[in-house]
């Protein structure tokens, strides 16, 4: 359940971000937006994979996947956020968001868990 809600709170910061990077056009808003549509994509995949809505280890791997992805990028935004002049709360918080999915992500049984003589 905890990375159920860890995973809605990402698409949640993720439509935000996504959002702001439209209405404000900074130089390389479509990057941003373009990497907050996938942030919620993975969070989704992750849930169906986790629900057990899609099966298989093609998905399993794919989920595995794109979680190694968001913690090297959660990382990254928490070292430049804290690094940087310029500190912005919001890219801090999705950065921990991003690194706590991708620890959580790998922890989920799969789907089908098998007995033994059954």
């Amino acid at each position: 359940m905890l990375l159920i809600g860890v995973c809605g709170l990402t698409v949640a910061a993720s439509a935000w971000l996504g959002l702001m990077a439209m209405v404000l056009r900074h130089p390389g808003f479509e990057r941003v937006a373009l990497m907050a549509g996938l942030f919620a994509l993975q969070s989704l995949l992750v849930v169906a994979v986790t629900r057990g809505w899609l099966a298989g280890s093609a998905w399993r791997v794919l989920s595995l996947t794109g979680a190694a992805a968001m913690a090297w990028t959660g990382v990254r935004v928490v070292i430049d956020n804290l690094s940087s002049n310029h500190f912005e709360g919001y890219a801090l918080i999705i950065g921990i968001l991003l690194v706590l999915q991708a620890l959580l992500t790998p922890l989920t049984p799969s789907s089908k868990v098998h007995q033994f003589g059954n």
